[in-house]
């Protein structure tokens, strides 16, 4: 039965995130300003997908999602569900940056390139230093805020964080703007689309005070990186999810 329950509640997720997709593409399309419609989006995402999930998102230091900005949003990659979990509280003016093969995903990839999303192709380094470039006017003269997962991809193992990789880094400090750091609790026991798992439940989520990069160069970028690093994997070990 719990079997049944998992894939009805899974299927539920599909045709909302379906739904949101069309309806947000359309918009995408004919809005002026498309940079605007991303947070939109993935805003009313999480609005359906927890819901039907029968997760909660508790939330510490939401204070300092709107205390500067631009800035680059930096956070742990535990799963799919981030995608929700970031967007119950994307800021508006905000968009994302991706690794250029979310736009091959129908509906969902074409809305993250229409809605403004940063695409990196991380096999082409000198297209990839290109596609940096842009985001960095973006934040400078569109004044957007960008969320980046520095770790690169997900951390299947659902324990820890992966190395960062820098261009979040780069980017900061090439835009002198702060970094903030989200910390999303380790919930592989209550979320797991590989395993089947699916649990009520709680998912404590810790948003750290913004990180200045005011007068730092691209000498400081390991320095940061590591520091950063550090202060992220301490604080994830301090939170955890919780059963209902």
């Amino acid at each position: 039965m719990d079997t049944i329950f998992f894939y009805l509640k899974l299927l539920a997720v599909l045709v909302w995130t379906f739904l949101t997709s069309i309806i947000f593409l359309f918009v995408a399309l004919i809005s002026k300003q498309r940079s605007s419609v991303f947070a939109k989006t993935v805003n009313f995402l999480a609005l359906g997908i927890f819901p039907i999930l029968g997760i909660k998102l508790n939330i510490e230091g939401e204070e300092n999602l709107s205390v500067c900005h631009p800035c680059i949003f930096i956070g742990n990659h535990q799963s799919a569900l981030d995608v929700a979990i970031y967007g119950a509280m994307c800021p508006p003016n905000t968009v994302a940056i991706g690794k250029k093969e979310i736009a091959y995903i129908p509906l969902f990839g074409w809305l993250f390139k229409f809605s403004g999303g940063v695409m990196i192709d991380r096999k082409n380094k000198r297209k990839a230093i290109s596609q940096i470039d842009e985001a960095v006017d973006a934040v400078k003269n569109k004044h957007l805020a960008i969320g980046i997962l520095p770790e690169g991809t997900r951390n299947r193992s659902g324990k820890g964080m992966l190395p960062f990789k820098k261009g979040a880094f780069h980017l900061a400090i090439a835009a002198q703007v702060p970094l903030v750091p989200i910390i999303i609790s380790e919930f592989g026991d209550l979320v797991s689309f590989e395993n089947k798992i699916l649990r009520k439940g709680t998912i404590n989520i810790r948003v750290l005070p913004p990180i200045s990069t005011q007068g730092k160069t691209e000498t400081d970028v390991n320095e940061l990186t590591q520091q950063t690093y550090e202060l992220m994997i301490g604080h994830l070990n301090e939170i955890r999810s919780s059963f209902t």
